[in-house]
């Protein structure tokens, strides 16, 4: 388990209930679920702030997913209530990194970790090299409001 890393983000949190379709034959949630469950804070945690896949679009950007990792702890079953934490890690280079945790609710315990690494680029696929204006602004706009070292 990599523990995140340091610097300033925004967190978002949500919960989700383990639905009966989400379990696999041994009783547990299938492993590609949690990715699942990473989408949907993601997606949550940009609502919030601000940040959605139409503004990268509308700069004429793209933002692929180049990294993803997730470490299971321990198992989620049918019903079991989630809580999803996804945080947003602010970065000078041209990417968006969030970091997950996914834990039961009602007994507390950690279930999962992830990680997932965004990086830019134009319409023709060319790799941008420094952070686009329209993240510079976003990041000024919730300095202030992130959480975490600020040095």
């Amino acid at each position: 388990m990599r523990r995140p890393p340091q610097g300033r983000y925004l967190e978002h949190r949500t919960h989700v209930r383990v639905r009966f379709q989400e379990v696999d034959s041994l009783q547990v949630v299938w492993h590609g679920h949690y990715l699942s469950y990473f989408e949907d804070v993601r997606v949550a945690l940009g609502r919030r702030y601000g940040l959605r896949y139409d503004d990268i679009r509308n700069a004429g950007l793209r933002a692929p997913v180049v990294h993803l990792s997730c470490d299971f702890l321990a198992p989620a079953r049918f019903d079991d209530e989630l809580e999803l934490r996804a945080r947003l890690f602010e970065r000078e280079e041209a990417k968006i990194e969030f970091h997950y945790e996914v834990f039961n609710v009602g007994t507390a315990a950690l279930l999962a970790t992830g990680r997932t690494v965004q990086v830019f680029t134009d319409e023709r696929d060319e790799l941008l090299l420094t952070l686009p204006p329209f993240m510079c602004a976003f990041y000024e706009r919730w300095r202030d409001t992130m959480q975490g070292s600020h040095g």
